[in-house]
């Protein structure tokens, strides 16, 4: 069990209400949850609106997802980055790879779309 409290704007939090009197005074927790729960959250505790919250917001949530997509496509435009060069040697036109071209446009859209959420 994972015992969490309020403290000077923050949160403490340990495993035995022993160590909570001891080490930060506090004689009652605010907050009691198995150490799984604790652990899956990322030991991520924070008081957000005057009550402890665990783990990662919503928003936090999405805000990494959205980078883990950026990163996903900024690697598609990079394996692809060939076609460009191979346009401007000559050795490829615009027309035989217009299907690509295109897609790596509505990459680039989709990365300042999610880039602007951020």
């Amino acid at each position: 069990m994972v015992y969490l409290a309020k403290k000077d704007g923050g949160v403490v939090h340990h495993t035995s209400l022993q160590a909570l009197k001891d080490m930060d005074g506090i004689e009652k927790a605010d907050l009691e949850i198995p150490d799984e729960e604790f652990e899956a959250a990322g030991c991520l505790a924070r008081v957000i609106k005057g009550k402890i919250f665990i783990g990662k917001t919503e928003d936090e949530k999405t805000d990494e997802d959205n980078k883990a997509k950026v990163v996903v496509l900024r690697q598609q435009l990079a394996d692809t980055d060939y076609i460009a060069a191979k346009i401007a040697e000559g050795s490829a036109t615009k027309a035989q790879y217009a299907e690509k071209i295109a897609e790596r446009q509505a990459w680039r859209e989709e990365i300042n779309r999610l880039e602007k959420k951020a």
